[in-house]
């Protein structure tokens, strides 16, 4: 099995009983990267180890884009923004701007994208979800042109935290996230954009 590329990062807001408010589709895509974070103890008793714990507490997750809108950056942080303006009856014109209040406190997303599958020849479409996401202030990079063009692209960390959900045998159970196979590339994007209700309007 091989997974080949990654397309459609899209978040939501996420509200209490693991419902969404009306998403957006963060960049396109570059990476991503979740690194689940554990606990790792272990209980020792008559000189071996009786019991253990490798279960995951939640995820750090690492997702690179394109370009992120000051619009979206202001949404995953919790920043205020301001649309651009046109000048009216003689006033000044003012630019788009976002403002980044040492306050300011970022609201919890679902995230997810797809990726595509091949095995046996035969390809397939990956879903990744992570129900509730806080994102941390990237870093601001920027240096000068030298003799070759050198991209510089924003990297959007965050941290996935565990909530209740009713899983398949329908018990309750604590979790980060989830994956879901589709056959086709229409039904992955359908089931994001159903997920983060996206809507042709809202893209």
């Amino acid at each position: 099995m091989a997974h080949i590329g990654m397309k459609m990062p899209v978040a939501a807001p996420w509200k209490e009983g693991n419902t969404y408010g009306t998403g957006f589709v963060v960049g396109k895509a570059i990476n991503f990267t979740g690194t689940p974070n554990k606990n790792d103890a272990t209980l020792y008793a008559d000189d071996g180890a009786a019991e253990t714990d490798m279960s995951v507490r939640d995820w750090g997750t690492s997702i690179g884009v394109d370009d992120v809108s000051l619009k979206v950056h202001a949404e995953l942080l919790g920043h205020g923004y301001v649309a651009e303006k046109a000048a009216e009856g003689g006033g000044e014109a003012s630019p788009e701007s976002m403002e980044i209040g040492t306050d300011d406190v970022a609201p919890y997303f679902g995230e997810g994208f797809y990726k595509r599958r091949r095995k046996n020849n035969i390809t397939s479409f990956t879903v990744i979800w992570l129900y509730k996401v806080q994102h941390s202030e990237p870093t601001e990079n920027a240096e000068t042109k030298g003799e070759s063009t050198n991209f510089q692209t924003p990297t959007i960390e965050g941290k996935a935290f565990p909530v209740e959900v009713t899983g398949a045998d329908g018990n309750k159970k604590m979790s980060i996230g989830k994956k879901l196979l589709f056959k086709t590339e229409t039904e992955a994007i359908a089931w994001l954009k159903k997920q983060a209700n996206i809507t042709d309007e809202t893209e």
